[in-house]
């Protein structure tokens, strides 16, 4: 749990409202990250992003306890939602 609670810390801080930050902690935490900053960005250079972020701020044990981050533009996340 604390794993959790540091890393929506650490999205927050580089993703503020408006951006969203939105984690489930089950057996592994998992998460979306909705920015505008994503747009025009393809899903390697996002996911590079969050790599550089948590390899530079949490141990190796607590990033095996971070299995997914994804990040969406408002745009992607408002098509999911309609979508489902």
């Amino acid at each position: 749990m604390a794993v959790a609670r540091k890393l929506k810390k650490v999205l927050e801080e580089r993703f503020p409202a408006p951006d969203k930050v939105q984690l489930r902690d089950d057996d592994g935490i998992i998460g979306i990250v909705t920015s505008r900053r994503f747009r025009g960005m393809d899903s390697m250079k996002r996911q590079d992003l969050f790599h550089d972020l948590l390899s530079s701020r949490f141990t190796e044990d607590e990033q095996r306890h971070i299995l997914l981050i994804v990040g969406v533009t408002p745009e992607e996340e408002l098509a999911n939602s309609v979508d489902e």
